[in-house]
């Protein structure tokens, strides 16, 4: 029976809504749970909202747990609490910061919330007392970002009178094995998604003061790459409405693992005469945050890497990014960066706080070749919210590369030997470009569906001459990939089951025909590439000592480009050449988060 795309993506979705899973009940007896639903006064759902949970601990002690956002239909859950009495604090840009009442989580139950947050400006405007011209309330309300309220205290509980959520220890860990599948072999790598062996990321949090802390972070890679970093951060934030950080790293990629040496090939000719045995890295970055009035947000900084392999090379690389949300339901955004975000070079601390490992220098090698690139990536976008379970986001974007680039394994197959090798496609200075339409929506409480339409450039192979030999298409291969726009759709089912707390996220990407470079590479963390299909497997494991004492522990499982490996056949007289740029491939490790 021929398996197609199509049936594949029913057979998914078909698992995703009659899911059947073993109840670990036992093991959660003494646990509750929050969920919510966070609206605008006109009931439009709130996306990204900051949703910081305090537990009340006894003599009146308050204690800071985990901080967590609002997905695009203002849904938010927190699970695995410990029975007892807790309230909110609801943060999100334009809007009033609110508090919940006291509530009490039960074991075994949920506790639902609906939440409406009020318009800054028409929080200002309906204040009943115009003549509320104390200074000692002027003086208060500047620091915690409301104006003038006269019945709101300067302090809420838990908080300072600016509202800064204090920083606790914490900490982050994941460690995770990556083989291919089906007997494919990588002969390139890069520190910026290990396709074999065995990497870890791990995060530590140390409070310095009620306003700063240190982040301890890094990776170590071993298997066809053997790679480590580390970074220091120091972490100021001074109220709510500014952050600042400052870091500084070093890194170290080795060079001499056996089965690279045999690899020679013309098509690779950057850095022949270079035998250092590995790339040092040095890395140095400002970033800072400023919300205005909580109507927009601006983030800013720069990174600066130094690369040392037989010469040194340095990169300097600003950011920014602004976010407005003028009114209800809308949202403008513009980015221009350099770092990618990636899945399997992140960590999420014990806040929801996203952070990202990477370096935004792409280093590759094969043999003893290295190749550095920078990509600048710049996106316009628009969203919307059409109603309080579905929203729409329309980008523009354009990649600008200055390097090699994204290096492609081919495969020369004729009757007497079968060899691979490394190419890359003459990247250097090109541009890509392209549109990006997204829909997202809430089916469930528990099911959460996406899809996304990209018309973009990507490098395609055409104008193959299959009477030329093996030997005369190597020599010449640059000259058959050409930039042309490519369609891609990509579609998402995002579901949870709550007997069982597991998250199955499972992606099917197509598009027609075989670009063998990414068509919307910034807003692929999860490394697809390939028209295929794709699962992301997350299991909290019952332990009930960690779930109430040091942390949860997590399994995670990936299975990659399943159905394709962005394979291109291109004919010869005496052979073929398979281009393979993304192997099958599972990924599973367990991940632990402490506090």
């Amino acid at each position: 029976m021929k398996f197609t795309f199509r049936s594949s993506f029913l057979i998914l979705l078909a698992a995703l809504v009659f899911p059947t899973a073993p109840s670990f009940a036992s093991n959660r007896q003494a646990l509750g749970h929050i969920s919510g639903n966070i609206k605008s006064p006109t009931g439009s759902p709130l996306n990204d909202a900051v949703v910081n949970i305090f537990k009340i601990a006894e003599e009146k002690r308050i204690l800071a747990g985990a901080g967590i956002r609002s997905n695009p239909n203002g849904f938010f859950r927190a699970a695995n609490l410990i029975p007892g009495v807790y309230f909110l604090q609801i943060v999100h840009d334009g809007y009033q910061t609110a508090f919940t009442g006291k509530f009490e989580v039960e074991a075994q139950q949920t506790t639902s919330l609906d939440i409406t947050l009020s318009r800054f400006m028409e929080s200002i405007s309906n204040d009943e007392d115009p003549r509320n011209w104390d200074l000692i309330k002027v003086l208060r309300s500047s620091s915690d970002r409301r104006l003038i309220f006269r019945y709101l205290p300067a302090e809420m509980p838990g908080t300072s009178a600016d509202r800064v959520m204090p920083f606790s220890r914490s900490g982050t860990m994941s460690l995770a094995s990556a083989t291919p599948l089906g007997g494919s072999s990588n002969q390139w790598a890069s520190p910026h998604s290990s396709p074999n062996g065995v990497i870890t990321n791990f995060a530590l949090s140390e409070p310095l003061g009620p306003r700063s802390r240190m982040i301890f972070s890094g990776q170590y890679d071993f298997g066809v790459t053997s790679f480590w970093r580390v970074r220091d951060t120091i972490h100021y934030r001074p109220n709510g409405g500014n952050d600042y950080k400052v870091s500084f790293g070093y890194g170290r990629m080795n060079m001499d693992y056996a089965g690279f040496d045999s690899m020679t090939s013309p098509l690779i000719s950057e850095n022949q005469g270079l035998q250092t045995p590995s790339i040092q890295t040095i890395a140095f970055g400002i970033e800072g945050t400023t919300k205005f009035y909580d109507l927009f947000r601006i983030h800013y900084g720069f990174d600066y890497s130094r690369l040392h392999y037989g010469t040194d090379r340095s990169f300097l690389y600003p950011s920014l990014e602004i976010v407005l949300s003028p009114s209800d339901g809308w949202r403008f955004k513009t980015s221009f960066t350099s770092r990618r975000e990636s899945d399997r070079d992140s960590v999420v601390l014990s806040t929801g706080e996203v952070l990202n490992l990477s370096e935004p220098t792409l280093v590759t090698m094969a043999g003893n070749d290295v190749s550095m690139s920078r990509v600048r990536h710049s996106e316009i976008a628009v969203e919307r919210a059409v109603d309080r379970d579905t929203s729409i986001e329309v980008a523009v974007y354009r990649d600008h590369t200055y390097g090699p680039g994204m290096p492609l394994m081919i495969t020369t197959i004729t009757p007497e030997n079968q060899t691979s090798a490394v190419v890359y496609l003459n990247e250097n200075r090109s541009r890509q470009q392209g549109l990006r339409i997204s829909l997202n929506r809430q089916v469930w409480s528990s099911l959460r569906g996406s899809i996304a339409y990209v018309y973009g450039e990507a490098n395609s192979l055409s104008d193959v001459d299959e009477s030329l030999t093996i030997e005369t298409m190597n020599r010449d291969f640059r000259s058959y990939a050409t930039q042309r726009y490519n369609h891609s759709i990509t579609g998402q089912l995002d579901a949870t089951i709550p007997d069982t707390h597991t998250n199955l996220l499972a992606t099917v990407r197509w598009y027609p025909g075989n670009p063998v470079s990414p068509v919307n590479w910034f807003s692929d963390p999860m490394d697809i590439g390939s028209k295929s299909l794709n699962f992301e497997i997350r299991q909290l494991l019952p332990v009930q000592d960690f779930f109430t004492g040091t942390g949860q522990w997590e399994i995670l499982l990936d299975f990659r480009n399943l159905l394709n490996q962005g394979e291109e056949i291109l004919s010869a007289s005496d052979g073929i050449i398979v281009l393979n740029r993304n192997p099958r491939s599972l990924r599973f490790g367990l991940s632990l988060n402490f506090n």
